[in-house]
């Protein structure tokens, strides 16, 4: 069994509710909100703080643990 990274978790909860297809994945309020409902703690701390790396993971689907802000 492999330990996933906070950048593998965020990107997995991240296809999860992209594929609920509720919502524009830019629409952060939406997402938010989702993610939220959906349990997925993580992603919702990390769209609130890392807002640029956050759109850069809806455009490229890279994110990698350096690109994540903790506040």
């Amino acid at each position: 069994m492999r330990i996933l990274s906070k950048a593998e978790v965020i990107k997995e909860q991240c296809r999860k509710v992209a594929s609920t297809g509720k919502s524009n994945m830019f629409d952060v309020n939406a997402v938010f909100k989702i993610a939220l409902e959906m349990g997925y703690g993580e992603l919702a701390d990390f769209m609130m703080t890392n807002t640029k790396a956050y759109g850069a993971l809806i455009l490229t689907g890279e994110l990698g643990d350096s690109d994540i802000i903790e506040l």
